[in-house]
């Protein structure tokens, strides 16, 4: 899709630390000076920016969660005190349900810049952007930062599958950007109307806001290239994917970082925690470890592109829907990813126990048909399991068609106490 490329990114893991380090220490500097709250937070962790010395020291700064920011911004509104300029001077204000309150610095822009360019947006583009504009910042994000590449930008924002339909084909639009699964809606519409989607429409690609299931059907069934992108404000736009799409990259001024929501400390790669986020360039809000709650991994085998920077495999979900298992963090979307690739299986519930001083793992799934092998998928289901989630599943139940509530809570925990 995109042919931005920057030097930066095929750099040695070590030479990029390096500067990671320098940019840290300058802007843990200006936000303790500058910013009230941030200087605040840590003289009460005994932190100062002094103490920077190597990529590790970041764990010695308290991190900031999403709740403890909603709450500081409504003790001391508008930013809480993490902003380091008058409000009255920024270019603009994005405005959370709450309300919550955002700002983007030009650095903001610069950056969110070059990662829409790397996956595919370009000048001569029109873009339908069904993100939600409407006491959400997302959609006019989006619109702000395309709009400033020289795109045109339809903001269309999400619903009125109708309309959106019309909108398309009268602009020969050529890109979307928005939730995969609301653009398949738009596109079966189409179809309903009377519209051959790959005949008639000049959408090609597509900046895809979240995973979805229906993106390998965007691509295989409708040719339109799709490239995910991690967004998350505060912080801005910290990973993106290559066109390996083997995982979203992280940008190189952000330093991301999975943890333990438990214990707050860092845990390997592979392994599953928060996304936790840090910017080194702006300097009007500083973000400086800001919780995202979203729950992840990092990898850092090669990818096929050439980059070296760690990449983000996928968004499992949100913190408080994972469970805690024999050490490992277990979560739905991971589940059904594994489901998703065993043929037959049309429901599952699992439920975690705790007997004799072990966390036991049960499943219960249900099957498209009687007849098929159960012994096969029984044997696919648990060696999928265990090599996606990192624990062993104890017992499979097949259950008659029927017997799963469609809305049925899909990962339980039963234990009377959670074990961490």
């Amino acid at each position: 899709m995109g042919d931005y490329t920057e030097k930066r990114e095929w750099q040695p893991v070590e030479e990029r630390e390096k500067c990671l380090v320098e940019k840290l220490r300058g802007i843990t500097k200006h936000a303790y000076e500058k910013a009230p709250a941030m200087k605040k937070r840590f003289d009460e962790a005994g932190f100062h920016p002094s103490q920077i010395k190597s990529i590790e020291d970041i764990e010695k700064i308290p991190i900031i969660t999403r709740d403890e920011y909603i709450k500081m911004q409504r003790e001391n509104p508008p930013f809480g005190g993490f902003l380091t300029v008058p409000y009255e001077t920024l270019k603009r204000i994005y405005v959370h349900p709450g309300p919550q309150y955002e700002t983007l610095a030009d650095a903001d822009i610069k950056h969110a810049q070059k990662v829409l360019w790397k996956v595919g947006a370009k000048r001569g583009d029109i873009v339908i952007n069904a993100v939600a504009y409407h006491f959400v910042p997302a959609g006019l994000l989006v619109d702000d930062i395309l709009t400033s590449m020289g795109i045109t930008v339809v903001p269309t924002g999400f619903g009125n599958t109708d309309l959106q339909v019309q909108i398309m084909y009268d602009l020969k639009a050529t890109l979307f950007a928005g939730f995969p699964l609301f653009f398949m809606s738009v596109i079966k519409r189409a179809e309903e109307l009377g519209y051959n989607f790959k005949r008639d429409f000049h959408i090609k690609r597509a900046l895809a806001l979240g995973s979805s299931p229906v993106r390998r059907s965007l691509e295989e069934d409708y040719g339109i290239d799709t490239r995910e992108i991690y967004a998350y404000l505060p912080v801005g736009i910290p990973a993106c994917e290559c066109e390996e799409k083997s995982g979203m990259h992280i940008e190189e001024d952000f330093i991301v970082e999975i943890v333990d929501p438990a214990t707050g400390k860092q845990v390997p790669c592979g392994e599953v925690g928060e996304l936790v986020v840090t910017t080194t360039f702006n300097d009007i809000l500083p973000r400086i470890r800001f919780g995202s709650g979203d729950l992840s991994s990092l990898t850092d085998e090669p990818c096929p592109c050439g980059r070296t920077s760690y990449r983000i495999p996928k968004i499992l979900g949100r913190v408080g829907e994972a469970v805690k298992v024999r050490g490992m963090f277990v979560h739905p979307m991971e589940v059904e990813d594994v489901v998703s690739g065993i043929a037959g299986i049309s429901r599952f519930r699992i439920a975690i126990t705790h007997e004799d001083m072990k966390d036991i793992i049960m499943v219960k799934l249900e099957l498209e048909k009687e007849d098929l092998d159960k012994d096969a998928i029984t044997e696919s289901f648990m060696k999928d399991f265990q090599n996606r989630c990192r624990v062993r599943v104890n017992k499979v139940e097949f259950v008659p068609k029927g017997t799963i509530p469609q809305d049925a809570k899909k990962l339980e925990d039963l234990r009377k106490e959670i074990i961490l």
